[in-house]
């Protein structure tokens, strides 16, 4: 599966972001930085905002339309309304919600494939956001650094960008054979099973999920197809046991303004532990640690750590859901 897996080629970015007014931001960013940051991409080369992409004569020349509404190509898959997104936003974790003039934000970025081409337009975009404001009373940051792992690659106030950046061609860390490994899912994880949204993540389901991401974005963003046999590699995951789980459902609440309504975009948050032949899928694995895996992976949802270590239990068991809301 290795050798497949490194067709998909992505890049990891962290871009530092200063606050200049006082920002007040929910405990989860996702959508904050997700919603403000599609609104001004699109303000920043969209030519017709009047329209809607679909009826527009020059969408296939678009940056946005790409990057937001990537179009299929050939027949339809699996019943999806739209192709993933080529990139991931990685908010700031820490819950707190205020930060002072001065104070530092971290934002993670990843772009996959084709995007990779389109790195000054995600700057340029997160450059323009913090600008206009975000989160309540629309704050304003400043963006100062762009890295790319240990390499600066971009400096506000320059006009340079450094295009020599690492790429990975697959997993950018391939794990030691091991038999039992450790997933802490840090953000919200969407996986559905049987159409619905489920509460729990056995290996088999977590496989099936990895597997059609990564196909997915192979095909679609990195013009390859994955030559992988789905269903052995789905049963052989069913010979892979959960040894230990602590997960939870986690409630998040966001605001959608292009839909005008709330919507709910809960998931399991947690640790849990596998147990077996797991050798094979710790390639798979360290990939979706990159990637992430679920549904609203552009708001940073699906974030997992691999551990090898079995998850010790939590110190405190509530017995209700979290929950938690924001404001795109």
């Amino acid at each position: 599966m290795l050798e497949e897996l490194r067709k998909i080629r992505f890049a990891r970015f962290h871009l530092e972001l200063e606050a200049v007014d006082r920002l007040r931001l929910p405990p989860y960013k996702g959508s904050t930085f997700r919603g403000a940051f599609g609104n001004t991409f699109k303000r920043l080369v969209c030519v017709k905002r009047d329209l809607e992409c679909a009826t527009c004569l020059i969408q296939r020349q678009c940056v946005y339309y790409y990057v937001f509404e990537t179009p299929y190509q050939g027949e339809p898959a699996r019943g999806y309304t739209f192709v993933p997104h080529p990139f991931v936003i990685e908010p700031p974790e820490e819950t707190r919600e205020v930060y002072e003039p001065g104070e530092e934000l971290r934002v993670g970025l990843v772009l996959v494939g084709k995007a990779l081409d389109y790195l000054a337009y995600f700057i340029y975009a997160f450059e323009e956001m913090g600008r206009r404001g975000l989160g309540q009373g629309r704050g304003k940051a400043a963006l100062r650094r762009v890295w790319a792992g240990e390499r600066l690659i971009y400096t506000a106030g320059e006009g340079r960008l450094d295009t020599d950046y690492p790429v990975c061609a697959g997993p950018h860390v391939v794990p030691a054979q091991e038999d039992s490994v450790s997933l802490c899912l840090q953000t919200p994880t969407r996986l559905k099973n049987g159409g619905r949204l489920s509460g729990d993540l056995d290996f088999p389901l977590l496989v099936r999920s990895l597997l059609r991401r990564a196909s997915d974005l192979a095909r679609f963003h990195c013009g390859a197809e994955l030559g992988v046999d789905y269903r052995d590699w789905i049963d052989r995951a069913g010979r892979v046991r959960t040894a230990e789980s602590y997960l939870r459902w986690h409630d998040w609440e966001r605001y959608s303004h292009r839909q005008g309504a709330k919507m709910q975009m809960g998931g399991v948050v947690g640790e849990v532990s596998f147990a077996g032949e797991l050798g094979p899928f710790l390639p798979l694995l360290s990939l979706g640690a990159d990637l992430h895996v679920g549904k609203g992976t552009g708001f940073g949802l699906g974030r997992y750590e691999m551990r090898t270590p079995p998850p010790a239990p939590p110190r405190e068991q509530g017995g209700g859901a979290e929950k938690s809301s924001a404001n795109g």
